[in-house]
């Protein structure tokens, strides 16, 4: 198992990984419109509100990730964003019918790419 990905040790890639977690639930809070828009979805009243509340659980998530002061909880966090992950792209594929091939692939390709990228970082040592 490597210790460290370009350069980076498993706590600095973990918390690059939280960070960018929160920066997506924060803009997805603050402003559900550009990601709406980014992920090719209607910007409706209700589908705002939506984005809003995906936002906040990717935002709450994420400080599992940068809270994490031991190994355990570092791979604790990052369990729980790739399994996260993966409920999000099976939900993705499961609403394919009614959203459109376009969002699905994104939502898909988004979620499987954060997750596998978790599930890196958590295999490494510490």
């Amino acid at each position: 198992m490597a210790t460290t990905v370009a350069g980076m040790s498993k706590q600095q890639l973990a918390r690059a990984l939280g960070a960018t977690g929160a920066a997506f639930g924060l803009i997805s809070v603050v402003a559900p419109r550009m990601v709406a828009g980014t992920y090719g979805v209607p910007v409706t009243p209700a589908g705002l509100q939506l984005q809003r509340l995906f936002g906040s659980h990717a935002l709450a998530i994420s400080v599992l990730t940068l809270s994490a002061q031991t190994e355990e909880e570092t791979n604790r966090g990052l369990a729980v964003v790739a399994g996260m992950n993966a409920i999000d792209a099976l939900t993705a594929l499961a609403a394919a019918a009614q959203a459109g091939r376009a969002t699905t692939l994104r939502a898909v390709a988004s979620s499987l790419a954060y997750g596998a990228a978790a599930l890196v970082v958590r295999s490494m040592r510490g």
